[in-house]
């Protein structure tokens, strides 16, 4: 059976970069427990943990962690692991499916330009052009970006095919 550390001891200098990665994660989107959580898994050693040891850990409620690790697992960011002979699940990243989900993040933004840009469709006839004018500089961004991103992303998917 894999080393399972079911009482981790963390210096202070861990745990604040735990909470600055938290703070981090929090600051580009994602609820306060869930950013904690996930820097608590990204740092944990072994690369996994109990649903008790991340409550500990971070001093949460059980309803918090759950709802943290449930959101975290449906967007495919963390996943877990059992071993034979233990009834507990270990919650762990999912480094593809957080690489996977940052993918569908930019492939979103080229949604959110035709969103925006049907918007604009309907304000043709507008009282405030200036509005107008800054929501097609918002369309013309993230177009560019998501064409730029798509052909970075073939590009660096094509890196990681020649590495294999």
């Amino acid at each position: 059976m894999p080393h399972i550390n079911t009482h981790l001891e963390y210096s202070m200098d861990k745990k604040q970069r735990i909470e600055n990665l938290g703070i981090f994660f929090e600051k580009v989107g994602h609820p306060p427990m869930a950013g904690r959580v996930f820097a608590f898994l990204l740092l944990a050693e072994p690369p996994h943990a109990d649903f008790y040891t991340i409550q500990e850990f971070l001093s949460a409620s059980k309803s918090s962690i759950s709802n943290a690790l449930n959101m975290l697992i449906r967007e495919g960011m963390v996943d877990y692991i059992t071993f034979s002979g233990d009834r507990k699940r270990y919650f762990r990243v999912n480094a593809s499916g957080w690489l996977d989900a940052t993918k569908d993040k930019i492939r979103r933004s080229s949604q959110v330009s035709h969103l925006i840009e049907e918007v604009l469709n309907e304000r043709s006839d507008t009282d405030y052009p200036a509005f107008n004018k800054d929501l097609r500089l918002m369309v013309d961004f993230l177009s560019f970006f998501s064409e730029e991103m798509e052909r970075l992303t073939d590009r660096w998917e094509e890196q990681q095919r020649q590495k294999e």
